[in-house]
């Protein structure tokens, strides 16, 4: 496969999860803003992100066992879909309860996207290119996370340091999902790539994966760096109410690490052929420690901005690299469960982390929960290290 032509698939699955990210990087910012407007706790804002993650956390591996037997290409249509209807739900939740509902099929449908797009990168790429071809996707998600929150910003507009209307960016993200369907509706009759393993139940099989050497270390460098990532979205329109900062501040600055996020992930391939997978790794994240631990003494807009710059970067770097490990060591008929079990541990710290960083805003403010997000990185430096 050229290093400079994309496969035909692979060009679809591109835009349509361009848009599909673009989709939930509307709607998990709004969230945060209904649940403000709805006078939620900052505890509330925690318990309500981490429901985003509670059911992809159960679902996740049994996903892994589905996309083998329905196709990688029915699955994101499926997820496409679902994610449309929860953000018309959404705009209708005017209850805490209301939110924390919707924003968990939110995380049910944005979870059967990414496991039928990475599967069919994990089991249509040859070897030689996952790191291009897992670059790529993941530059298609940046893509959507840059203009995603700008698009909210300008559709929502402002009230100072509240949206004017987040009903109005939830129907955008209605939109942009319908969008997505546009080119990937041809796949709704394609079978699996690869029939996945059908001799053993799938926990027991996932149990088997995680004993394979560098797949569980993979796994929780995968965790630490999504959930870091998953938790700026959340709380950084919280930091900035706290701090005067206007929602059109907010949406560039999650606009700006989207951006230098999509950089790295653009020139992954080039960066891969220079430097082994291990000094990516621990570069990349050590440099995200100190800039989490920083952002919670940026006082002003600018500040935020240019410290968000340098961590979207560093950021962006380690999950193509683990969601490339983790296909390496596995083959062909385990990959989908693979993919699946990494999805796992990623919104299990997504669900994890977001709870416990609610409840040390509580506390402490948003600006103690950056302090968090350094040390959970820090700790996964050992995991990068050891592998």
């Amino acid at each position: 496969m050229s290093r400079n032509k994309l496969a035909p698939w692979a060009k679809p699955l591109l835009l349509s999860s361009t848009l599909t990210q673009a989709s939930i990087y509307v709607l998990r910012p709004m969230i945060t803003y209904r649940a403000i407007e709805l006078h939620a706790s900052t505890f509330q804002i925690g318990i309500v992100a981490a429901l985003y993650a509670l059911f992809p956390v159960l679902l996740a591996l049994q996903f892994g066992s589905w996309v083998g037997k329905v196709g990688e290409g029915r699955f994101i249509i499926a997820g496409t879909l679902t994610m449309a209807l929860t953000a018309v739900a959404l705009i209708y939740s005017n209850s805490i309860a209301t939110l924390a509902i919707a924003t968990a099929l939110a995380g049910v449908s944005h979870l059967a996207c990414m496991v039928g797009g990475q599967s069919m990168v994990a089991l249509r790429t040859p070897r030689e290119s996952y790191d291009q071809y897992f670059g790529y996707y993941t530059f298609s998600a940046s893509l959507g996370h840059l203009f995603g929150p700008l698009l909210a910003a300008l559709v929502a507009g402002s009230d100072g340091t509240l949206p004017k209307s987040t009903s109005a960016a939830f129907l955008l993200g209605a939109a942009l999902c319908v969008l997505a369907l546009a080119p990937v509706i041809q796949w709704r009759n394609q079978a699996p790539s690869v029939e996945a393993k059908s001799n053993e139940g799938t926990y027991s099989a996932a149990l088997g994966l995680m004993k394979k050497p560098g797949i569980l270390a993979a796994i929780y460098m995968s965790l630490a760096i999504s959930s870091v990532a998953d938790v700026l979205v959340v709380f950084l329109p919280l930091f900035g109410t706290e701090n005067n900062f206007s929602p059109y501040a907010i949406g560039i600055i999650l606009a700006i690490r989207a951006g230098t996020t999509t950089i790295s992930r653009l020139f992954l391939g080039r960066l891969s052929d220079k430097f082994t997978t291990v000094q990516l790794l621990i570069v990349s994240t050590s440099v995200s420690v100190i800039a989490c631990a920083a952002m919670a003494f940026a006082k002003t807009p600018l500040a935020l901005g240019a410290i968000v710059f340098v961590a979207g970067f560093s950021l962006g770097i380690g999950q193509p690299l683990t969601m490339s490990l983790v296909s390496q060591k596995t083959a062909a008929n385990e990959r989908a469960l693979a993919v699946s079990a990494r999805l796992m541990g990623n919104r299990f710290g997504q669900f994890i982390v977001p709870a416990s960083a609610g409840a040390i805003a509580a506390s402490a403010g948003a600006s103690g929960v950056f302090i968090g997000l350094s040390v959970l990185l820090a700790t996964s430096l050992f995991s990068a290290s050891s592998r």
